[in-house]
């Protein structure tokens, strides 16, 4: 491989790391579902829709708020683990 595709490629990750965002854990504090879902929707892939989202939590007994630590888990139950 070339000295440019090397180069270009590492360029591509450290981009890519920059746009990683270290996301603040708030578990005490009750929050709502649209404020969760803000904060997760890097981490969460783009075809699991939010409205989906919504009807999967609230079928599973979560409210319109709950802390960031039950909707981590039911997101874990819905089938997606963040990392």
């Amino acid at each position: 491989m070339s000295k440019k595709k090397k180069n270009l490629k590492e360029q591509i990750k450290e981009m890519e790391d920059k746009k990683r965002i270290a996301v603040p854990v708030i578990v005490d504090k009750k929050m709502s579902f649209n404020a969760w879902y803000h904060i997760r929707k890097a981490l969460i892939p783009k075809h699991h829709r939010q409205e989906i989202l919504i009807a999967d939590f609230s079928s599973r007994g979560l409210g319109k708020e709950a802390t960031m630590e039950e909707f981590d888990k039911a997101l874990e139950l819905y089938g997606i683990k963040l990392k």
